[in-house]
């Protein structure tokens, strides 16, 4: 949302608007409105907020790598699933079909191994956030 309308005189806001002042070891996010200058405080931050969003935002990078780990697991499954599949069918038909060819696109899976890497959390990273 980019913009919102003055409760006062219908107004269209942009949040190009928004400003910041710094009252009482408060930050707070405004926007005062061109036509009939009524004020709409939006946000209000300080160290607590600032370091629970911190908080939020790192739980966000390690469920971005958590999900990252199960997508590479999820393909090396279905693999393994088609896999034993394919064993499981008598000769004749795997004659007929050929050796059995894996499905994993290996570029992805270079992919999901590099970013994986690139971002090791643990759960003492979890620890630290409580």
């Amino acid at each position: 949302m980019s913009e919102f309308h003055c409760n006062i005189c219908t107004t269209e806001l942009s949040t190009e608007l928004i400003q910041i002042e710094k009252k009482y070891d408060i930050d707070v996010a405004y926007v005062n409105c061109p036509e009939c200058d009524n004020r709409y405080n939006l946000m209000f931050d300080n160290k607590n907020t600032i370091r629970i969003k911190n908080k939020i935002k790192k739980v966000k990078e390690i469920e971005n790598y958590l999900q990252l780990q199960l997508y590479r697991e999820m393909l090396i499954v279905e693999d393994d699933y088609y896999r034993q599949t394919y064993n499981d069918l008598p000769e004749e038909e795997k004659e007929l079909i050929g050796e059995y060819q894996s499905d994993i696109d290996k570029q992805k899976l270079k992919e999901y191994n590099r970013a994986i890497k690139d971002k090791r959390y643990d759960f003492k990273d979890l620890l630290k956030l409580l």
